[in-house]
């Protein structure tokens, strides 16, 4: 009964939403940066331990 007389019965709205000026968040080019760079330096550490352990024949 309550809900059909009030709209807002449950909850209260404080404030409206609003949209936000500017996107928030990581950069998307900064995150493909790191990635790259991270990336390379995982790739030769592989390399270079895979050279330290082969077998000399």
């Amino acid at each position: 009964m309550l809900a059909q007389v009030q709209d807002e019965f449950a909850f209260k709205t404080i404030d409206p939403a609003v949209v936000p000026e500017e996107k928030a968040g990581p950069k998307r080019a900064l995150i493909c940066v790191l990635a790259v760079l991270l990336g390379g330096m995982l790739g030769m550490a592989i390399v270079l331990i895979r050279y330290a352990f082969a077998k000399k024949d």
